[in-house]
């Protein structure tokens, strides 16, 4: 594939590396034969073959992504099955791992989706509890205490886990400085 990066552009070493990868595509189409979500959603965008022709405009006109893209990249498995059957061995995988370092770095998640990415914890203690055959009731509604919280004393309320306190969390989807994981 034919790219046009500027010399200030291949200066830095992921866009060099992006564009390695780029030139070795030749769009044959044989990854979206084996690409899962191009096979269910048959969108074009939805294939390695798309993904790379919005990587390669959001990386070469040095723009921002938008919510087109962010949504095309975010639905690739990481599966890989498209590297398997490329003729042509373009690393696909880093490729993508580049396209959503740029994503952080310039895409402003809605707040339900920063959410979603930064309380991975909730959903293991969640699944802690079930599978113990108890009921999670999350935290409580009034501010924590600290140490009278029942989520501080887990030898009480079963195992040890990770707690990430909701104000931090909050603290943190907001801009605020990273949640810390404390141990009761």
């Amino acid at each position: 594939m034919q790219t046009n990066f500027s010399a200030e552009q291949l200066a830095d070493s992921g866009v060099a590396e992006a564009e390695k990868i780029l030139r070795k595509c030749v769009h044959c189409g044989f990854c979206t034969a084996t690409c899962p979500t191009y096979v269910t959603l048959g969108n074009e965008f939805d294939s390695p073959r798309g993904r790379i022709y919005l990587i390669k405009d959001m990386l070469e006109n040095d723009r921002p992504a938008d919510e087109k893209v962010v949504k095309h990249i975010d639905r690739c498995l990481s599966c890989l099955a498209c590297m398997t059957t490329c003729p042509s061995g373009v690393h696909y995988m880093h490729l993508v791992d580049h396209a959503r370092a740029h994503i952080d770095k310039t895409y402003k998640r809605p707040l339900l989706n920063r959410l979603n990415r930064a309380a991975p914890c909730w959903n293991l203690r969640r699944q802690a509890a079930r599978a113990q055959g108890r009921q999670y009731r999350g935290h409580r509604r009034r501010p924590c205490r600290h140490r009278q919280c029942r989520l501080h004393r887990p030898d009480r309320y079963g195992p040890k886990m990770p707690v990430v306190h909701t104000v931090k969390l909050l603290d943190w989807v907001y801009g605020g400085p990273k949640p810390r994981e404390l141990n009761g």
